[in-house]
């Protein structure tokens, strides 16, 4: 018995040396103790494929929850909006507290703070969904803090275990600036990229990627046939400007402004400063025209998602302050809605979660997703590609902290992204449409018990293909599409 047990630690000194990614240490332990109480040279040999695949596999990231049934090529975008740290993390827990003695450790096991909450389950989702890109729509401090904003990157770099110090290292990071980032004396200094030099600094040290400036950041994010491409914008230039003084009254006004701001009651003056949201966001027309460019450039197969900090369409609340939108947002919005292929535009800013869809006549679509601000919680984006590598459809899933302080995951909002334009054409496309049209409402053990014969030619894989791409193009819906196939059902109206 102890040859045998010996031998096996061996074989665990020589996984824990070659695993590719320190959380396996762990794993590796809680199969030495199955293992070890069965001794089973069944079990030895398990454990040795295991480590082999462990070697030459990817990292724990593509583990497989709420993918594994479906068969179309997708790409999974994690949103998170704006984090606002420091203020945020002072949030109170979902507790009504009236007991100054109750026992602290008690109180953190009935309740959490929003923040924590939320980054926790976002944490899990990186580690067990799938993740192809995690992005960040900007403001992750509070009225221009820059040590708060390093506090920031040090803690969701951390927290989430991302960017190149993480386990997660290899999932692409993206993150925006926000005018809440934008260090208001800083941005009087000269240069019109001196204020997000230090942004970038704190950024670069928690081994984040740095944010776009100058120009946007570009890349393409793949998975198996699906591809799409990710444009960070900098939507902030104006932020922080000074304000146009008629030469007369300059002067004396700075100094007035000036006087306010940095006087023993500052932190009121800069927060009065900010809440009129004196900033003018806009994006560069170079970057614009670099982009568009871009995007006219890229294959039929491929979508553009942009990524920025404002929102591409006014707020449905009426916000009573100068400048709270782009100022140039009406350009952008008609050069993406002329490109002839659909968009994504993701963004922060209104602390709300809106998606909306803007279509010209004739045209694709330009779907604007608003992520709340964390203590709300984040959205989860899957956009789906056909067997041609076509783009299909968007499904955007909430989750969001309920009145309990419960964070749920919400329906998933559905959008389908081409044009309404029938892409699925073989036969049993059309006799399995049809199938559910008439009866307008199916369950998928019954629809398999129709179409899995051989004289369909038809396997459960290339059913729930066919399915997937209905559901895609608007033909029919699923309700339960978040669980497996068994408890779908299929519904189409005539």
């Amino acid at each position: 018995m102890a040859a045998s047990s010996t031998g096996f630690a061996s074989h665990l000194g020589d996984f824990r040396c070659r695993c590719i990614r320190g959380c396996w240490d762990r794993l590796g332990e809680h199969i030495f103790v199955l293992m070890f109480k069965c001794r089973s040279p069944f079990a030895l040999k398990k454990f040795i494929f295991l480590r082999l695949c462990v070697e030459t596999g990817p990292p724990r990231r593509y583990a497989i929850y709420g993918r594994g049934h479906k068969v179309l090529p997708k790409v999974r975008l994690l949103q998170i909006g704006d984090v606002h740290l420091v203020s945020n993390a002072g949030n109170k827990a979902f507790v009504d507290d009236k007991d100054t003695t109750f026992p602290l450790n008690l109180k953190n096991i009935i309740s959490r703070s929003p923040i924590k909450t939320v980054f926790r389950r976002i944490f899990e989702i990186i580690k067990e969904q799938g993740v192809d890109s995690v992005l960040f729509m900007g403001d992750l401090t509070d009225y221009g803090k820059l040590d708060g904003y390093a506090a920031c990157s040090n803690y969701i770099a951390s927290a989430l275990q991302i960017g190149s110090k993480g386990l997660y290292r290899d999932i692409p990071v993206g993150i925006v600036p926000g005018n809440h980032d934008i260090n208001r004396p800083l941005a009087l200094k000269p240069g019109i990229s001196t204020k997000f030099t230090p942004l970038v600094e704190a950024l670069t040290g928690a081994g984040l990627p740095a944010l776009p400036v100058r120009k946007a950041i570009h890349r393409s994010v793949e998975r198996d046939n699906a591809r799409i491409e990710l444009f960070l914008l900098n939507s902030c230039w104006g932020c922080g400007e000074e304000s146009y003084i008629p030469p007369e009254f300059r002067s004396q006004i700075a100094a007035a402004m000036k006087t306010v701001i940095s006087g023993p009651d500052s932190d009121a003056a800069i927060r009065a400063y900010y809440d009129r949201q004196l900033d003018t966001p806009a994006i560069s027309e170079e970057t614009i025209e670099s982009v568009v460019t871009k995007m006219e450039s890229l294959s039929g197969a491929a979508i553009p998602v942009l990524v920025a900090h404002h929102n591409l369409l006014p707020q449905r609340r009426p916000r009573l302050a100068p400048y709270t939108e782009l100022i140039n947002g009406g350009a952008l919005r008609g050069a993406l809605g002329e490109l002839g292929r659909p968009v994504i535009y993701l963004h922060g800013h209104i602390h709300e979660d809106p998606v909306e869809v803007l279509q010209l006549p004739g045209g694709f679509p330009v779907v604007s997703i608003s992520a709340p601000d964390i203590p709300k919680g984040f959205n989860l984006v899957d956009i789906l590609f056909g067997e041609n590598t076509v783009p299909l459809a968007c499904h955007i899933t909430p989750y969001r902290v309920d009145k309990s302080g419960i964070l749920k995951r919400e329906t998933a909002i559905s959008i389908a992204l081409n044009n309404g334009r029938k892409r699925s054409s073989d036969r049993n496309t059309g006799i399995i449409y049809g199938k559910v049209l008439e009866a307008g409402q199916i369950y998928w053990p019954e629809l398999t018990k129709h179409f899995l014969d051989e004289s369909n030619g038809l396997d459960e894989q290339r059913l729930t293909i066919i399915v997937e791409q209905l559901q895609a193009e608007g033909s029919i819906t699923i309700d339960n599409y978040d669980l497996s196939p068994t408890h779908w059902i299929l519904r189409a109206e005539k």
